[in-house]
């Protein structure tokens, strides 16, 4: 061989050599550990909240794979895709570009189900594989893995997500009231019909025009009461609602949707509530579903203000007397006091899910088909308002359901505790930092800037809760000075974005502390001067 050629064959052998090594890399030599997160089972009501990353910030998934590379190579494009049999055909999650020696990643999976899944009527368990590979593997270097999960039917819904061995408070009994939302259905071609007779029918014009006005909400809700009590509806019991964290027989009940507690002319506390909040929606009305141990009721939010109504006062058989509308109204009012009361003392066994509040972050109903037998159930149900005969917005219109309900004063009360007048147009926003846990309450005015603040403070005296307030300011960059006049107390806060000057007074409850405050930024209270003393002299 001419020896000129010899560096030239060496070269291109060492070529070779590093070109094989650099193959053989990206193959069989790589050592994946995978770690599968997955979710017990999946409910089809909620099949748009499981399919949404972005929604109620991604809680909601099949599976989550945290995959390490332990192997001591680069790995190009590692690829993560699944499929469940029978509903979803093999998806790629994610490609990797790089992973890096060490480097850890997590893949989350929220699965895309068909809208077919919600006329799902059994539950079934079924199937996730899973396929992990990478630039260069082979057949044989692929990483599978697979695991069951419970799909369940699109009538069960489960309160918590939680393992029944794992729950230990009722925030994790409530894990998943966000969840209601999706069986709260205002789309329903069959509500929808419903709503437009009951606005056009029963109440007769009288409150199907909503113009944010209480008055005329509540007049709304009476209705919805009135036609459930004319249609005979039937209360079916409480059951279903958990009752204490050890009620594990009550973790997951069978929720009939709103068409089927309407045709059907029965339902269980949460059903009705379920009903009321499509109704209320479908009108144009922000609903809200309240929850207690053992029982649910429905209400809606106006002008910052709660309303509430006992929908079960139409009873059932063997359950007692039937009430007005009116009763059902005063009864609702009484429970929503107690709510609001244990809310503020901080007691999580009462709950609310402000229904649009929450389909804004995701949490929306299932697409319903119309249905003609349905709709001619709503018909009979709709004849039956007028005692069997079609009823018309002239027809005897002397015997109208009274739908006129007091409303009480825009006023928050608690028992032993500081209350105050909410002016109209305000927002109230309970628990709105869990930071901060001593703040119950914030009530803003429309300018976004003008607020009351009501803080509990489990301490002895005045002195100690305003410290402790302060101490909790200072950790959110803020101070807070004062000059105090018997229970009243006049101050500013300062911080970053300005001053805030407030006035406010304080009251010992049998729980320590309550102070209440109202004031706005420093360069707008004398022009707020007026809506601030009216607040603060309405606190007592």
């Amino acid at each position: 061989m001419n020896s000129k050629f010899i560096p030239l064959a060496i070269l291109l052998v060492g070529a070779l050599c590093f070109g094989g090594s650099f193959f053989m890399s990206n193959s069989a030599s790589a050592d994946l550990d995978v770690e599968i997160d997955k979710t017990a089972f999946i409910m089809p009501a909620a099949h748009r909240v499981y399919a949404n990353p972005d929604a109620l910030n991604g809680k909601y998934y099949l599976f989550k794979a945290k995959i390490t590379n332990n192997s001591d190579v680069t790995l190009e494009d590692v690829t993560v895709k699944y499929r469940i049999p029978d509903y979803i055909d093999w998806t790629e999650l994610t490609v990797s570009g790089e992973m890096f020696p060490g480097q850890t990643i997590v893949v989350p999976c929220y699965p895309k189900f068909d809208e077919k899944i919600t006329e799902k009527t059994t539950e079934s368990m079924e199937k996730a594989e899973i396929e992990i590979s990478w630039d260069g593997s082979s057949d044989d270097d692929i990483i599978e893995e697979e695991f069951s999960f419970k799909l369940t039917n699109r009538n069960e819904y489960a309160y918590t997500n939680i393992k029944k061995e794992e729950i230990s408070t009722w925030n994790d009994v409530y894990n998943n009231d966000d969840l209601l939302a999706c069986f709260v259905t205002p789309n329903d071609p069959v509500v929808k019909y419903y709503t437009q007779n009951l606005q056009e029918k029963l109440l007769k014009g009288e409150a199907a025009a909503i113009n944010n006005d209480p008055k005329d909400a509540v007049r709304f809700l009476a209705g919805i009461y009135n036609a459930t009590l004319k249609s005979h509806m039937v209360y079916s019991g409480t059951k279903g609602i958990p009752q204490s964290t050890d009620d594990v027989q009550s973790l997951v009940q069978q929720i009939r949707l709103p068409r089927e507690v309407i045709t059907g002319n029965t339902g269980l506390c949460i059903e009705l509530s379920c009903l009321y909040a499509s109704v209320l929606s479908a009108a144009g009305i922000d609903p809200i579903i309240f929850l207690v141990p053992g029982h649910a009721y429905p209400g809606f939010k106006m002008n910052g203000q709660y309303y509430a109504i006992e929908a079960t006062g139409i009873n059932g058989e063997g359950l007692g007397g039937i009430a007005s509308a009116e009763d059902a109204f005063n009864k609702g009012q009484k429970q929503l006091q107690e709510f609001i009361e244990r809310s503020q003392m901080g007691d999580p066994r009462y709950t609310l899910v402000d229904i649009h509040a929450v389909n804004q972050q995701g949490a929306t109903a299932m697409n319903l088909k119309d249905n003609d037998f349905m709709r001619k159930k709503v018909d009979d149900i709709v004849a039956s308002w007028s005692g069997g005969q079609t009823v018309s917005p002239s027809t005897q219109p002397n015997t109208r359901p009274n739908n006129n309900i007091n409303v009480p004063d825009n006023q928050v009360r608690t028992n032993n505790a500081l209350s105050f007048s909410i002016p109209n147009g305000w927002q109230t926003y309970m628990r709105p930092s869990q930071d901060m846990p001593i703040l119950t309450a914030q009530v803003m005015a429309p300018d976004q800037v003008t607020t009351v603040s009501v803080f509990d403070v489990p301490v002895s005296n005045a002195q100690q809760a305003l410290a402790t307030i302060n101490q909790y300011f200072y950790n959110f960059g803020m101070e807070m000075q004062y000059q105090a006049n018997g229970n009243g107390l006049a101050g500013q806060t300062y911080s970053a974005n300005g001053t805030f000057n407030w006035v406010g007074k304080t009251l010992k409850t049998q729980n320590g502390i309550r102070f209440v405050a109202v004031g706005t930024p420093d360069y707008l209270f004398s022009q707020n001067s007026g809506i601030i003393n009216q607040v603060y002299n309405s606190i007592r």
